[in-house]
């Protein structure tokens, strides 16, 4: 989160001539719906893509915004290694598997100068995940013996906190927005999308 706040912190230093050209800014109405693709990973270090999409319930062009939340997360099958503490010190899980999330949810942001052609905002919220996670792995000790197997097959659904900061910009008549975006315990995900007009 530390991340998220120092990007939001120096964006505002760096751009200071955004807060002149508010006013210059013209969010359309129907620019509610935002489709993005990036990439990110997991907590057991697995690489993937991220899909998402989102409503915003109200107008991009407000201090604060309300938007809903549609996204998926899939990685290929990889090979991972962890260090771990359960069969001593320097004991490592290593495993081969892959991973896919589905989350929906509702977040909050805050942008300080939203009618900026430039302008970071921070977000927060919640959302309802869906974890799908298959493969196999073993735990492995310091000096090379096998401790124990350790299937990587799991189903769970939760709910989690999102947390994220992004840069929204406005590129001739078209916005596009750059994300940071973590689903705390699960995965993190960079990602680029745009707003569509309908």
């Amino acid at each position: 989160m530390r991340v998220f706040a120092s990007i939001a912190l120096v964006s505002s230093l760096i751009f200071p001539a955004v807060v002149r050209s508010q006013e210059a800014q013209v969010v359309a109405p129907r620019e509610r719906l935002v489709l993005s693709a990036g990439a990110g990973s997991t907590v057991r270090q697995f690489v993937g893509m991220r899909l998402g999409a989102e409503y915003n319930l109200t107008r991009l062009d407000r201090v604060l915004g309300v938007r809903l939340h549609l996204s998926g997360f899939w990685t290929p099958s990889q090979t991972v290694s962890q260090p771990s503490i359960l069969y001593g010190d320097g004991s490592r899980f290593i495993g081969f598997g892959q991973q896919s999330d589905l989350d929906v949810g509702v977040t909050a942001s805050l942008a300080p100068w939203p009618r900026a052609h430039l302008t970071p905002y921070v977000l927060g919220g919640v959302a309802a995940l869906e974890q799908w996670i298959s493969g196999s792995g073993y735990y492995r000790r310091a000096d090379g013996t096998i401790a124990a197997a350790a299937p990587l097959r799991n189903a769970r659904g939760m709910f989690t906190a999102v947390v994220g900061a992004g840069l929204r910009a406005r590129i001739g008549a078209r916005l596009w927005q750059l994300e940071l975006r973590e689903l705390p315990g699960s995965q993190s995900a960079v990602s680029l999308g745009t707003a569509i007009r309908f």
